[in-house]
């Protein structure tokens, strides 16, 4: 994934994220939908932000654009 499609993936998930954050605080009525989707995209979000740093971490030890699996 390029540094583009990680910045566009990265800021859709921050999109999601506010947006469920704007209906909870609204007093959306599906309180239980909302979380498990707030902690999904938050899931997301932090599984994009590692594997980016990973590469980073990669490429700085004259590593690969390839990141390592655990």
């Amino acid at each position: 994934m390029s540094d583009a499609e990680y910045r566009r993936e990265i800021e859709r998930c921050e999109k999601e994220i506010a947006e469920i954050e704007d209906l909870l605080r609204s007093g959306h009525p599906d309180v239980e939908g909302l979380c498990l989707a707030l902690a999904d995209w938050s899931a997301e979000l932090r599984l994009l932000e590692d594997e980016k740093s990973r590469r980073a971490v990669s490429l700085a030890a004259g590593g690969t654009n390839e990141v390592a699996t655990r």
